[in-house]
Parts: structure tokens; C-alpha cells; sequence
């Protein structure tokens, strides 16, 4: 296994715990037509299977299509990475890159590509790297809340699988550490900014001031300012962090 397919199994699991509700409510009839529930259909996406939604349609065997889909692209590649893309110049980018869509060109597409089992080439030791920060951020951000309980521990680890002990070490490890917020902004990257600051907000149903707290001290910590964080909260379906 690498580092990258355990990105993709936990991150199921944490938006599954912790019912992240823009996709929830995405996925339970907007106007992409996923079907009744992404926790409904987390059984049948692991593993390449079809699910079948509550409308009887039949869906895509890849859990990239499902998130794709919900996320406002054709694949994971496109919703996610594509969304990086196209954030208002501030992604230090040149309008012509801005313009891209060539998931060749798109770092973050690749990864969950992989991540999520739609391509299935060998993950660079850059992309592994590049999973365990993305890892160690959706895991702090579900902490956000205040509370990680034993339910949802279980249902974190509940598609982990078939892992190296190496990586379920260091998943335990980051379930059990206390929240560090400042810890982990120094250890990211200045150009994984962004693609931290998304993945951690679909680990986070907002619903709570200490969750908007944390997404704040987040952002400010990656100098994410505010006109893009509410543009990644747009895209991802989620409450507004900031009044324009």
C-alpha cells in the first residue's frame, strides 16, 4: 500500500464521521443527482464496486467519480485541482496556467487521482510526502469541533483496510495527538497553502464557532486571505467563513 491509497480510505472516513454537510445535502439530491447520501454510498464505492442510488440509477464504480461529481468537476481531478486552478489570481499563477485544465498540470488532481483509485501508477515520493500532510490536516481538522469520539474514530478507520504497519502507526498517532494547529501550519509548504486549506474544510461540517475559529486561524496561518477562502467555501458548498 503507500501513503497516497491510505489518504484516500481516511478521508472517506472523516467526512463520513463527521457528516460533512455540504456533501451530505449535495449528495442527497442537488443538482448533480448522486443519489441519497455519500455515506450511502461508501460500501459500493470502496473497492471499484457500483452503487445504486435512490433515484434506481446506477453509479460510477470509482469513489473519484462520486467526489468528482459532487465537487463541480467530471473527476476528482477536475472538481478539486481544477477549483485551485481557477481561485480569483491568487494562486500564484499565471492566467495562462490559470486557464488550464490538463490534470497533467494539476498536482492536487493527480494525487486524489490516485488517492481515490482512478489512476493506479505508482505514487512519486513527493505525492507520498504531499498525502501525509494532506492526512495529518483532514485528521486535526475533525478534531476542530472539539471532540473526536470513539464512534467516530471508528468510522474514520472503518476503510483503512489493508495498510503497512508503518501507516496505521502513523495514523494512530495522529488520531491520538492533541490538536496542534500551530505545528502543523509551519510543516506545509507554502504551495500546498491552498490544496491544506480545502481538504481540511471538507473534513469540517461548519456548524460550529470553534470549527470557524479553527478554519480562520487556518487560513490566516497559510495567508489565505479572505475573498479566496470564501471562494473555496462556494465551491465546496459550504457556509461563507467571512462577510464580504
Amino acid at each position: 500500500m503507500s501513503m497516497v491509497s491510505t489518504l484516500g480510505k481516511i478521508a472517506v472516513g472523516i467526512m463520513v464521521a463527521k457528516g460533512v454537510g455540504g456533501l451530505m445535502s449535495k449528495s442527497s439530491g442537488g443538482s448533480n443527482n448522486t443519489g441519497g447520501g455519500l455515506g450511502d454510498l461508501i460500501g459500493g464505492l470502496m473497492g471499484g464496486k457500483s452503487a445504486t442510488n435512490s433515484t434506481g440509477n446506477t453509479q460510477s464504480g470509482s469513489i473519484t467519480d462520486i467526489l468528482g461529481g459532487l465537487l463541480g468537476g467530471g473527476a476528482a481531478a477536475g472538481g478539486l485541482g481544477g477549483l485551485l486552478n481557477s481561485l480569483s489570481g491568487n494562486s500564484n499563477q499565471s492566467s495562462e496556467k490559470t486557464a488550464q485544465t490538463d490534470t497533467a498540470n494539476d498536482p492536487l488532481g493527480n494525487l486524489l487521482s490516485k488517492a481515490f483509485g482512478a489512476d493506479e501508477s505508482t505514487p512519486e515520493p513527493s505525492e507520498e510526502e504531499k498525502a501525509k500532510i494532506i492526512l495529518k490536516a483532514m485528521i486535526s481538522a475533525a478534531k476542530a469541533d472539539g471532540k473526536l469520539d470513539d464512534h467516530e474514530r471508528e468510522q474514520i478507520t472503518k476503510f483503512v483496510g489493508d495498510v503497512t504497519q508503518e501507516e496505521l502507526a502513523f495514523i494512530k498517532s495522529e488520531l491520538d495527538a492533541p490538536m496542534d494547529l500551530d505545528g502543523l501550519i509551519q510543516s506545509v509548504p507554502e504551495n500546498m497553502a491552498q490544496e491544506v486549506y480545502m481538504m481540511s474544510l471538507l473534513a469540517i461540517d461548519l456548524d460550529h464557532q470553534a470549527e470557524a475559529e479553527y478554519l480562520d486561524k487556518l487560513a490566516k496561518g497559510l495567508n489565505i486571505n479572505p475573498e479566496t477562502a470564501n471562494a473555496i467555501h462556494e465551491k465546496l458548498n459550504a457556509p461563507k467563513l467571512y462577510n464580504s
